[in-house]
């Protein structure tokens, strides 16, 4: 997924809606409902088409700990102090 922005302006040719394609009208049905301009509608649109796209590969960077990485973490987590002398449960 590129990370650089270009600020760029896109030109959009709409057609009728159909699976692949959307009209006009359409974009500003979606906008109205949304509260969006049209132009906040399609980033929107592509945000969500981005996640739902790339979505394997952010879960390669949620994969399981491993052993090594837990033993770093407990190493690193701050030492209790003080003593407990009544509990609500």
């Amino acid at each position: 997924m590129p990370a650089t922005t270009s600020h760029q302006p896109l030109k959009l040719n709409f057609k009728d809606d159909t699976l692949t394609t959307v009209s006009r009208d359409a974009l500003r049905a979606l906008a109205k409902k949304l509260g969006f301009n049209e132009t906040q509608t399609v980033l929107y649109a592509l945000a969500r088409l981005r996640d739902e796209v790339f979505f394997e590969q952010d879960t390669e960077k949620l994969m399981p700990l491993t052993k090594t990485q837990h033993q770093a973490i407990a190493k690193a987590e701050p030492k209790r102090r003080g003593k407990v002398i009544d509990s609500l449960l």
